[in-house]
């Protein structure tokens, strides 16, 4: 019988889930278009921004996970996290070629560039670094541990909306508010969103009660515990999750930060009709990812994990060689159904697979594969192809000459999913509800 959840709880679900999202498209996303319009950063820019967040998001959520294992009420790590988190979001409305120019009198106009990049990236560490703390390590810990075996698919399904519907947010408020009021408003529009849901959770969030575990270990002993051969072998099944996620999210991440880029400029869409491709991608995706939610709770998750990777594939090598509206789109409604299936069966699978009395030191491991290693791989791919293989270039709003994303970028993404399917295999047939039946009988 599937465990129910109470309003709070699903409150919670939704309000975090959905803000933590927007928070993360803007960093994922825009603010990669933001230092690639605004301030006049290259493509290595851009891998490189995404390199330092990812290895900055990973420390936080392992040493913050440890933390709010230790001290529990992982309520207050979310609520007060979302609250610093939104702050910082919003000051990326203080960061501009000029203001650096103020800040730093004399310097050349090249090495305002590079400071001002710099602080980009470095402020976007930061970022990264509260956003861990409060999303990673605080939020995804709660769902866990709110969570069981009964339930996790459907509020992945839910969970897994969120990412979608927040890349459509975004990008249509981010192409309405920077052209009509500039990045400034955009930015502290979404950091307030962010610090008020964290004040707003104070009032309704409720906590739980995480297992502690029956080993003595201090604080560093904690840090490299699920590093340890033997943790390995006993969970053995959480770990080879965490690998299939982590190919996964490669593939992503070697087209995804140079996806706007690529609509708006590549293939010449411009700002509103890429919103609108967007728009469209990401509402039949949505109505996916609630269906496949309710399927993998009653069906088990090989079979759908079959389907999931052919489509994400199959996508990927169509969106790469299609440069026209409708076409593009059918192939990213493919695509995008087959990348929100992958990451709902992956992470209903981790969850399920994550050792009760350390669930939140286990969230930064989890985060090396979810977030580190792609988020350095995937950019270095995109970004080598880009310099290697692109012709296009595009002249910035300084007069600056750039690369433009090329659509092979898609295709090397396709041949890394390719690997998916050994993870596939690897899937129960059944939900363990129905082979726990299955043996009873």
């Amino acid at each position: 019988m599937k465990t129910k959840l109470s309003w709070q709880q699903w409150l919670t679900i939704i309000v975090f889930g959905l803000i933590g999202q927007l928070a993360w498209a803007v960093e994922n996303m825009e603010f990669n278009l933001f230092l690639f319009n605004r301030i006049g950063g290259s493509a290595g820019d851009i891998a490189a921004m995404v390199a330092c967040s990812a290895a900055v998001s990973t420390i936080a959520t392992l040493v913050g996970g440890i933390i709010s294992d230790r001290m529990g009420h992982r309520r207050y790590f979310l609520c007060i996290g979302y609250v610093v988190w939104g702050i910082m979001t919003a000051l990326f409305a203080l960061i501009s070629r000029e203001h650096t120019a103020i800040l730093f009198p004399g310097m050349s106009t090249a090495k305002v560039l590079a400071m001002t990049v710099t602080i980009v990236i470095v402020m976007d560490g930061i970022m990264s670094f509260c956003g861990s703390l409060a999303n990673d390590a605080s939020f995804n810990a709660w769902v866990t541990e709110t969570s069981d075996e009964t339930n996790r698919g459907t509020i992945e399904g839910v969970l897994n909306v969120f990412p979608l519907l927040a890349m459509l947010i975004v990008a249509g408020t981010g192409s309405i508010l920077s052209s009509l009021l500039g990045w400034p408003a955009f930015f502290i529009v979404i950091g307030a969103s962010v610090s008020v849901a964290g004040l707003a959770g104070l009032l309704f969030v409720p906590d739980t009660k995480p297992v502690q575990s029956k080993e003595k270990m201090n604080f560093w002993e904690s840090i490299v515990y699920g590093f340890r051969p033997s943790v390995i072998r006993e969970n053995a099944k959480f770990y080879l999750c965490l690998l299939g996620i982590c190919i996964f999210n490669i593939s992503v991440q070697v087209f995804m930060p140079y996806l706007l880029i690529y609509l708006e400029k590549t293939l010449g869409f411009g700002n509103a009709l890429s919103g609108l491709v967007m728009a469209v991608i990401i509402l039949f995706a949505s109505i996916c990812s609630l269906a496949v939610g309710r399927l993998v709770d009653r069906y088990g998750k090989r079979t759908l994990a079959f389907i999931s990777v052919s489509l994400y594939c199959i996508g990927l090598f169509a969106a790469g060689f299609l440069t026209s509206v409708i076409p593009f789109i059918i192939a990213g409604i493919i695509m995008m159904t087959g990348y929100v299936s992958i990451l709902i069966l992956f992470s209903s699978a981790i969850r399920d697979e994550t050792p009760v009395d350390h669930v939140g030191m286990f969230q930064g491991i989890r985060l090396l594969a979810y977030v580190l290693v792609p988020m350095i791989i995937g950019p270095m791919i995109g970004s080598g192809l880009i310099n290697a293989v692109s012709t296009q270039t595009y002249v910035n709003s300084y007069g600056e000459t750039v690369l433009l994303p090329v659509g092979v970028l898609f295709t090397a993404s396709a041949v890394v999913g390719l690997l998916l399917y050994f993870f596939a295999f690897r899937f129960p047939k059944q939900t363990k509800k129905a082979a726990d039946a299955a043996r009873k009988a």
